[in-house]
């Protein structure tokens, strides 16, 4: 059954409800509506049980601050919550004369949505369509804003209210096209420092939703300007400013930006989103597809302003991978980013620099590529279009157009020969404990790490050649047992 019309057949007689916000601008875009913002008049549990029931899907609380729920079916969200106060004085409140006639032209709306409807954050969110049937309810003149291009605060303390509608406008803006006010931007700004008291989850949440946006350069510039980024991502917000060497024609933050805004079309070049692990996968449900990604590429560089080095008259960035990784640690924690996700970020933010060592390395080996999926798995694919991006927007004075085509063939030869299935385990780590008289410890993964790449290198296809190779393996390796891989942590041109 259609949700709209479940929705309708679910009020009881005299019950009102009303859809409200981003499905009725959405439809009046024309842009594809999917889950749903309800507003009742009156108990939103009860009505979303009915609901539930009627879709077959499931209801439990969203906020027990507002006395919401959600109900989830059939991959749609319809989230219902009681009618709420707003403020007494609304930008807009009161009658809009038709310019001929001086009659109100908007479709009248009773006291209780209309004062919900005015404790919105914008116009454009703040339209109303009957449940049941009927005219869109638009108090504060939304859909003439809509038309217009403008975004306009329902309110001057619409911000004051929820900071988080700061990070929203600048999401707004990028998505919809919609240019703010002047009485938006400085409320904006006045605002900003109140970011600091909003959850972690609300401000992951709402990052996310921008940055699963194509080109998403343009909002957080916004954010940057508004003092908002200073506040939620520090740490992005001081690579601000920081030089780079010739390699580069950005500073640290546009870089950034630039790799940013490039990760949509990197994907669609290699094969598209269907290559890469699922946000559900990674750890960070309900996201768009690339939002995981251009994740890792937003942090890829966040520890370059705390290694930085001049040696010989050259900007040097020693380490900023190892020193991200623990940063980008650290705004997971904060952001409440889940343990997998935290992981994935982590992963990537550290191996950024790989692909583009395997440059100087060609002719790739068999064993090259293996070694090269082992240090990046299972994002072999995520690995791939961070470095392209990364080095798409790394075009100084001493970067060639040869080099950047050398990057593109290389990660095009990794993709295709690079294995996607798992490589087969033909021993296991009890196996090895008995094989080679160890211990539970590091040797061990390591000793199987080591076996990993020669099975993927097409070295060793048999259990009896996988006892074999880690006898001699284990001969040979000495005092060298639980040494890094000893790669350098920084390649000429991205330093």
């Amino acid at each position: 059954m259609d949700v709209r019309a479940a929705l309708a057949a679910s009020l009881e007689p005299g019950e009102r409800a009303w859809v409200v916000g981003g499905a009725v601008r959405d439809g009046l875009l024309g842009r594809e509506v999917r889950d749903l913002d309800v507003a009742v008049d009156g108990a939103a549990e009860a009505l979303g049980r009915r609901l539930a029931d009627r879709l077959g899907g499931a209801v439990f609380t969203y906020s027990e601050r507002f006395a919401a729920v959600r109900v989830v079916a059939g991959g749609v969200h319809v989230d219902l919550s009681p009618l709420r106060p707003g403020p007494g004085s609304p930008v807009g409140a009161g009658a809009v004369p038709d310019a001929a006639s001086g009659a109100d032209t908007r479709p009248a709306a009773d006291a209780s949505l209309a004062t919900d409807l005015a404790g919105r954050d914008f116009t454009v969110d703040a339209m109303a369509e009957p449940a049941a049937g009927g005219e869109v309810v638009d108090p504060l003149g939304g859909r003439d804003d809509l038309a217009a291009g403008r975004l306009r605060l329902c309110a001057p303390g619409a911000l004051d209210d929820d900071a988080l509608r700061v990070l929203r406008l600048a999401r707004l803006e990028l998505e919809l096209g919609l240019v703010p006010d002047e009485d938006a931007l400085t409320a904006a700004r006045r605002a900003a420092p109140r970011l600091a008291a909003v959850s972690g989850e609300r401000l992951r949440d709402e990052l996310t939703a921008t940055l699963g946006l194509p080109r998403p350069s343009g909002a957080l510039r916004r954010l940057a300007d508004l003092g908002a980024l200073a506040v939620v991502l520090p740490e992005l917000d001081g690579v601000r400013g920081v030089t780079q060497n010739p390699y580069h024609h950005h500073d640290v933050f546009d870089h950034t930006l630039e790799g940013l805004d490039y990760v949509h079309g990197v994907v669609a070049q290699l094969g598209g989103a269907r290559f890469l692990a699922t946000p559900e996968e990674v750890g960070l449900p309900g996201a768009g597809p690339l939002a995981p990604v251009a994740w890792a590429l937003l942090l890829h560089d966040v520890g370059k302003p705390i290694v930085k080095r001049e040696e010989d008259g050259r900007i040097m960035f020693w380490h900023h991978d190892e020193v991200g990784r623990g940063m980008t640690l650290v705004v997971a924690d904060r952001l409440r980013m889940s343990r997998r996700f935290a992981h994935f970020l982590g992963l990537l933010v550290r191996q950024h620099l790989r692909l583009g060592f395997l440059v100087r390395e060609q002719p790739l080996t068999r064993r090259a590529l293996a070694r090269y999926r082992r240090d990046v798995s299972p994002y072999v694919f995520e690995s791939v279009v961070i470095s392209l991006c990364d080095r798409l927007a790394t075009r100084g004075d001493k970067t060639s157009l040869k080099s950047i085509a050398r990057h593109y063939r290389l990660a095009r030869d990794v993709w295709s020969g690079v294995a996607k299935a798992p490589v087969p385990r033909l021993l296991s780590g009890d196996d090895v404990i008995e094989l080679l008289g160890l211990e539970p410890g590091p040797a061990v993964g390591q000793a199987l790490d080591a076996l990993e790449e020669e099975v993927e290198a097409g070295e060793v296809t048999d259990a009896d050649g996988a006892r074999a190779f880690l006898r001699a393996w284990w001969s040979t390796r000495g005092t060298e047992a639980g040494a890094g891989d000893g790669r350098p942590s920084a390649s000429p041109e991205v330093r």
